[in-house]
């Protein structure tokens, strides 16, 4: 079985699913159990390329060249793996470039980081935007890890019963049962609006008209709602997700450039403009601030 966007077949094991929009182009793919491959995640490589059991590639996320995921690994939007092995228990942030490099057991590549030719001992910690180790993983790092995986690993079971009982799934479709979530959500998306390659999931409201590139994921599956106001524009490749129990609410006229990721517990006033490849994490952005390009926000 294949992602919608694949070339490659891929026979899922117990447990995981892969997204329809999805894309899978290699030789050879050994995929673990339990793994989960969200929208527009893409895997391209001239040969074969391992992702072990209990592993996450979120929304964006792109693993290319001859990489070895590990067990028990959250590569999060946007992330970037490219000829690279990367070991077990490894998150890698938000946005973060990993190439040529060998990441260690239980590091932490923070959101926005660019590790290139490393060779990282195990809990190494790269702090947000860095290019090398400045200590140690703390348990409180631990414990987000441990609870970024469970999420994960829920969401995976869930779109795949989801799957299974449904066949292929749309574009514009529900989020799954979940332990904090748990009944089947559908959303609310404004008649005027055409969103022909965008993937909006869940506890989704879209009050208005808003226009989005291609390849931009709304997932209101693990915190919610996503709430967008009128004439909001977005770029391509552009995520929106959220912490479990946690919003993200967009004023009116809002402009959100390329491949941005905006998590979270977050909120942006009226008519703010985000800049191109920015970062937003547990921030409240004022109505009118422009956030230049490739800036990254993360509130306490």
């Amino acid at each position: 079985m294949t992602g919608g966007g694949s070339c490659t077949r891929v026979a899922l094991p117990q447990n995981s699913f892969i997204d329809p929009t999805a894309s899978i182009d290699a030789r050879q793919l050994s995929l673990g159990d339990c793994v989960y491959i969200a929208p527009f995640a893409v895997i391209k490589s001239p040969g074969a390329v391992r992702i072990g059991r209990e592993t996450n590639l979120q929304d964006g996320a792109f693993v290319g060249g001859l990489s070895r995921i590990g067990d028990r690994v959250s590569l999060a939007h946007r992330s970037q793996i490219i000829d690279s092995t990367i070991g077990n228990n490894v998150f890698i942030g938000f946005g973060a470039t990993v190439s040529g490099s060998r990441i260690g057991r239980g590091a932490f590549i923070a959101h926005g980081a660019r590790i290139n030719g490393a060779d990282l001992e195990e809990g190494a910690y790269v702090p947000p935007g860095g290019s090398s180790p400045s200590g140690r993983v703390s348990e409180d790092l631990k414990s987000f890890m441990d609870e970024v995986l469970e999420v994960n690993l829920e969401l995976a079971r869930g779109y795949r019963e989801m799957q299974d009982s449904r066949g292929v799934l749309s574009m514009i479709g529900p989020s799954p049962k979940t332990s904090w979530g748990r009944e089947v959500a559908y959303p609310m998306v404004d008649p005027h609006n055409t969103l022909r390659e965008v993937r909006v999931i869940g506890r989704v409201e879209l009050r208005g008209r808003i226009e989005a590139g291609s390849a931009t994921s709304i997932r209101g599956d693990e915190g919610f709602p996503l709430i967008f106001g009128r004439n909001v524009s977005i770029g391509k490749g552009v995520v929106f997700h959220s912490l479990k129990h946690s919003s993200v609410k967009i004023g009116d006229g809002v402009r959100i450039g390329d491949f941005s990721v905006v998590h979270g517990p977050i909120e942006i006033g009226e008519g703010a403009i985000i800049g191109r490849g920015c970062i937003l994490l547990r921030a409240e952005i004022e109505g009118g601030r422009v956030v230049g390009d490739d800036s990254i926000i993360i509130g306490g």
